[in-house]
């Protein structure tokens, strides 16, 4: 029998089914500049032509914030991008396509992309698509020039988006929406940004706005996986817990190697001692049964943050956290399924 085999029948055997949520867990984080930024995005709509709403590929319906429907409701034109796709199985993204458009009637089109790649085919597609469903809706009467109000949670992508489709279109360099690898970074809708000439489009960036009250945590732990929340708000370790509960239970057992561990483990707390003591990550803390004293602990923090960059930069393979909820991927084959580019042992 393989080391995957066993593996999995310890999964099956032994290991949890279900994940317990931690009490302590935040469950709302939608700070002051989000309600500005809905606001902003109300006053701003009599200009808009067409609505890019940008969201994590890894997290296809989860997360989505709906506030959007209502706030961009209208004729308009809405172009649904699920970025970072090459953190996404290839083979899933035609079913995925056709589920969302079947079950939102506002969205006309999905395309996936990597706003890193500037040969990526999605979004070189982006702007001809927005200015061809413009032009259907408005005809040849429109206005000579659209403005694409670019929508989304936090940290998908968008003002990355925005600035690799100015380069592509006009060749320019720069930053004029900026940009960090944190939630939160836009704090206000700002001007209108060209993006290119032949046809004249403007892009309208937005701060990202999240979810006003996660009510389903499942939800929520996807959105601190894919770093759409603020890490410490949500709390490392209990993301690290909840990525190694769906790692286990989908088969990807390629976090042991990673982590310097013999066998899959079940507790992320033990997982993270375990790999802190192999990997020689300590810290000295006081020791209070000492009084001035102190002693030195396995380092959980720096192996969760470590656990964390590696997962999100796709070292433990492509994932699609949202498997559970497609009704057309069968139960069956949510428990067999191995993520693309996860190690096989």
């Amino acid at each position: 029998m393989s080391q995957q085999a066993i593996w999995k029948e310890l999964v099956k055997t032994s290991f949890r089914r279900c994940y317990q949520f931690p009490t302590t867990a935040s469950h709302s984080w939608f700070p002051g500049h989000m309600h500005k930024g809905l606001g902003q995005i109300q006053r701003r709509m009599g200009n808009v032509d067409c609505v890019l709403e940008v969201h994590d590929a890894r997290i296809p319906l989860s997360g989505r914030n709906y506030t959007f429907r209502e706030t961009v409701n209208g004729a308009r034109p809405h172009i649904l991008v699920l970025n970072k796709q090459d953190l996404f199985p290839e083979e899933e993204k035609e079913a995925i396509k056709k589920k969302i458009l079947a079950n939102s009637p506002n969205i006309s089109k999905v395309l996936f992309t990597n706003c890193k790649n500037r040969d990526c085919e999605g979004t070189a597609a982006i702007l001809p698509t927005a200015a061809r469903l413009v032009r259907d809706q408005q005809g040849r009467d429109g206005r000579p020039d659209s403005t694409v109000l670019v929508v989304g949670i936090p940290n998908v992508g968008k003002s990355t988006m925005i600035n690799m489709l100015r380069g592509m279109h006009l060749r320019v360099g720069g930053r004029p929406a900026a940009v960090a690898a944190k939630p939160g970074w836009t704090k206000s809708v700002g001007e209108r940004i060209r993006v290119c000439d032949r046809p004249l489009i403007y892009l309208l960036d937005t701060p990202g706005i999240s979810v006003p009250f996660i009510k389903d945590m499942h939800m929520g732990m996807k959105l601190a996986a894919c770093a759409t929340l603020v890490d410490h708000l949500v709390g490392e370790d209990y993301i690290v817990d909840y990525l190694l509960y769906w790692m286990n239970i989908n088969y990807n057992f390629s976090y042991v190697e990673l982590m310097g561990l013999e066998q899959p483990e079940d507790d992320g707390s033990i997982m993270l001692a375990k790999s802190a003591i192999i990997n020689k990550k300590f810290k000295k803390v006081k020791d209070m049964s000492r009084g001035a004293g102190h002693k030195t602990i396995p380092d959980q923090q720096a192996m969760a943050r470590e656990f964390l960059k590696m997962f999100r930069s796709g070292k433990f393979g492509q994932v699609n956290l949202d498997c559970d909820i497609f009704s057309k991927i069968s139960a069956d084959r949510l428990h067999s399924q191995v993520s693309r580019g996860a190690k096989i042992y």
